[in-house]
């Protein structure tokens, strides 16, 4: 898990529900479990708290099995969607997860300061292995903004996975940068960093590689993966045998695709709306689209499913052609330092601050973003490490 990560115990009733601060925190779950977390929340501050759940080496879940997140109010009303994500990864076994928010909204039932309720619920292992599993959480806080400068959801349309390709007919356009060789990380805590241009790699079967692209305000990410030929000794399909995933600043789910894989070329793609601190708030905007609310690192994970193993020999070639598209735009005013939601990483401008108004003054926040994100599990679990399940299907729950 992630280093320095605290072991914590969830109750078995909201009453009893440990108190988190913000951080990294392991803890376990069995099938059909349910466990519960406490937050203390002020009147304005974003909170996300993700839950991240580890299927053990080798082991198979039921379709039914994943993990659910949700948050409420000490009297039980509901904040945000929540999430509820299964493994479902058709004979693979890889983490899965997602968060629950609170967004401080005029007229929402969230909006006071408080003590809340993180709920953090397992599928049923109909099928499946039957063991505990580990789990992983964050809990991140999003400082608030100025009044005013919330600004309007991005304009240039919604978040869409993009589509299967098998020729460069439709792919995203990489804008500018050079040819980049970049060994994936093993989770989100050692993501390689990597910026617009290409990037070349492999990916054993049953791995994920991830890479960290910092995306600013007004910008959007467009990505193809092209998977190259595999040596094989004969003609195979493995359906979802490759994957493109991308996920947001505090580890959400933005986009995943997967496809069937015969060893041949095979591409996938997908493109983002714009970054808005606005997109959170908006009517009628698909999931994909809120995600799409913090200036700073989105993560990319590259996958090949591990029924490949069987069918060739090494690894998967591929080559990352990624595109963030606009110079950064001003972002919100932040009341203090935002750390990794307030564009960080990003290069700083003029005038010495991030695109959102906050000086950097040589405070580090790189080196604090790497620090809260997810570890790898350890050489013997790389196998595992793919974000959210290997279909991501969401399944919603009855808390």
């Amino acid at each position: 898990m992630a280093p320095g990560a605290n072991p914590v115990k969830g109750a078995a009733t909201a009453g009893d529900a440990p108190l988190l601060a913000e951080g990294m925190y392991t803890d376990s779950l069995k099938p059909g479990a349910t466990k519960y977390y406490g937050v203390e929340l002020d009147d304005a501050s974003s909170a996300y708290v993700s839950a991240i759940a580890v299927p053990r080496e080798g082991s198979v879940p039921g379709a039914q099995d994943g993990i659910g997140v949700s948050m409420r109010t000490a009297d039980g009303r509901r904040c945000g969607l929540g999430h509820q994500r299964t493994f479902a990864a058709q004979g693979g076994a890889y983490p899965t997860g997602d968060y629950a928010e609170r967004v401080v909204e005029p007229r929402g039932v969230c909006r006071g300061a408080g003590r809340y309720v993180v709920t953090v619920t397992r599928g049923e292992a109909t099928g499946g292995s039957t063991a505990a599993l580990p789990i992983e959480l964050a809990y991140m806080s999003e400082p608030a903004v100025r009044k005013g400068t919330e600004g309007s959801p991005a304009a240039g349309g919604k978040s869409t996975p993009g589509a299967a390709q098998e020729s460069a007919a439709s792919r995203p356009a990489a804008s500018g940068g050079a040819e980049q060789s970049a060994e994936g990380g093993t989770g989100f805590n050692d993501a390689a960093e990597v910026r617009a241009g290409s990037v070349k790699g492999s990916v054993e079967p049953g791995d994920t590689r991830f890479y960290r692209v910092p995306v600013g305000w007004g910008q959007r990410l467009r990505v193809t993966a092209d998977f190259g030929a595999a040596p094989s000794g004969s003609a195979f399909h493995a359906a979802n045998g490759v994957r493109l995933a991308l996920s947001n600043t505090a580890r959400g789910l933005v986009a995943n695709r997967n496809g069937g894989y015969q060893g041949k070329p095979k591409s996938l793609s997908l493109e983002t709306a714009p970054v808005a601190y606005a997109n959170r708030l908006g009517a009628g905007l698909d999931a994909a689209t809120k995600a799409m609310r913090f200036a700073g690192a989105y993560y990319l994970q590259v996958s090949v499913h591990p029924a490949v193993a069987g069918k060739v020999s090494g690894s998967v070639p591929f080559t990352l052609r990624i595109g963030v598209e606009g110079e950064p735009a001003k972002g919100p005013e932040y009341v203090k330092d935002p750390g990794e939601f307030g564009g960080s990483m990003l290069p700083l401008a003029g005038d010495g601050t991030v695109p959102g108004g906050v000086r950097d003054g040589g405070s580090g926040r790189s080196d604090r973003l790497r620090l809260v994100g997810y570890a790898g599990v350890g050489t013997g679990s790389v196998l595992l490490l793919g974000l959210g399940g290997w279909s991501l299907a969401a399944r919603r729950w009855k808390n």
